[in-house]
């Protein structure tokens, strides 16, 4: 009998084979064995720490397994429903004047904000979380700062604690000279905890981009942190990964399910999406690059010029400070040179991501070639395999670095440029 709810079961399935030899989560922490013989203090000792280890491993295992429980439930209905728009799509006129009746133009728009709402759902993982935990810290050192700023300002016109009177004393808006001292030092401490705990997490975070298949040194982690184009590589590679998993995970449910012909179809289906998915959001980020990145920082350079151009002219004409004016101008050439290095680094950013959807392009028509296949195929887990196989060598990046930005002025500039390109999305 055909099930009535086949993401119910694929969940169910999915949390009864987490430990099975065929999930893809299990085996990948090590459980290790104690050592025979008899135990000394020592071996006592180091079987306390590995059965610490072990806790801490088996938190993090089922941690993952319930995440990636949550992902499947969570972007299961929403391939499904791409799936079947994907199913008509063929049928449907190029266009149609009739009101409300779909055709190829307004399917491919419903598609395309389903798979929108896929790559969010893809979106969260353990890395994910590291970099948020990196902007926290981030945040945190910008908070202490302010507040020294703010305490020095103070300090101007306090007092001494022997010079303050008893109100001032009890006032808590009334600082003395010493409490702000104090309050100084203790920010500059939380600035050093900050500082110390973000070497921790960039270490982390590179670690944790090297599993899902994201190369990079420590120069590279700074790249993907501080440009434009960073959070958006993280998010691909989060993305490719989550689906290399899913793929498994369908193979998984295809082959429980006895390769049933209509079971096939629907998690082939699944499959085909998720490669539309790995399409969308590279060209996406092509597009971005070449449509908004570049002329954004076109214009920056763009009003370098004409600024230079001005100060030029007053000079000639002693129309202002001349000391000030050529000042402006060496900040505005440096605008200029940041602006030139940020358009070359995205564009290495963008010919690396064109040249993976190049393969992705070939995966998808052959995928797409393959769909009416399924539908008379006793084999689907081996296609989708290979699919997961060809996923592993998808994301391969190894990320450019800024090294030509470790000019302190021309990183400062180019920090200000990745702000305003953010805030202009």
């Amino acid at each position: 009998m055909r099930c009535r709810h086949p993401i119910i079961t694929a969940v169910a399935l999915f949390v009864l084979c987490c430990g099975c030899e065929k999930n893809p989560l299990s085996g990948v922490f090590g459980t290790g064995e104690p050592a025979a013989g008899s135990a000394t203090d020592s071996d006592t000792d180091t079987a306390e720490i590995d059965s610490d280890a072990k806790v801490d491993l088996g938190a993090r295992t089922r941690q993952i397994q319930k995440r990636f429980g949550t992902l499947f439930a969570n972007v299961l209905p929403t391939l499904e429903e791409a799936r079947e728009l994907v199913d008509i799509h063929a049928d449907l006129p190029d266009s149609s004047r009739i009101p409300f009746k779909t055709d190829k133009e307004s399917n491919s728009a419903a598609i395309n904000e389903l798979l929108d709402q896929a790559i969010e759902a893809l979106s969260v993982s353990e890395v994910s979380d590291y970099r948020q935990q990196i902007r926290d810290a981030n945040h945190a050192i910008a908070e202490a700062q302010e507040k020294i700023a703010d305490y020095r300002r103070q300090r101007v016109s306090a007092s001494w604690a022997k010079d303050q009177s008893q109100i001032d004393k009890v006032n808590p808006f009334e600082m003395s000279k010493e409490a702000i001292d104090q309050a100084i030092k203790d920010q500059d401490a939380e600035i050093e905890r900050q500082k110390q705990l973000l070497v921790d997490l960039k270490r982390t975070f590179a670690d944790e981009l090297a599993k899902i298949g994201v190369d990079v040194d420590q120069q590279g982690v700074e790249s993907l942190l501080a440009s434009v184009s960073g959070d958006d590589i993280v998010t691909m590679a989060v993305v490719f990964d989550n689906i290399k998993q899913l793929t498994t995970q369908l193979q998984t449910l295809t082959e429980e399910s006895g390769e049933a012909l209509e079971t096939s179809k629907r998690y082939y289906g699944m499959y085909v999406v998720m490669i539309h998915v790995m399409d969308r959001i590279q060209k996406t980020f092509v597009r971005d690059v070449n449509e908004k990145h570049i002329p954004k920082l076109n214009e920056f350079s763009e009003k370098a010029d004409q600024n230079i151009e001005q100060a030029v002219a007053l000079i000639k004409a002693n129309g202002g400070d001349s000391k000030t004016l050529k000042a402006n101008i060496v900040s505005n050439e440096l605008t200029k040179e940041t602006a030139s290095l940020y358009i070359d680094y995205l564009k290495h950013n963008a010919a690396l991501i064109a040249t993976e959807n190049k393969r992705v392009q070939k995966n998808l028509a052959t995928a797409m070639n393959t769909y009416d296949t399924v539908k008379l195929s006793s084999d689907v887990a081996e296609l989708m395999s290979t699919g997961r196989r060809d996923f592993e060598t998808l994301m391969k990046l190894q990320v450019p670095s800024l090294r030509e930005f470790n000019n302190a002025a021309i990183r400062k500039e180019f920090e200000r440029m990745t702000s305003e390109l953010r805030s202009g999305r």
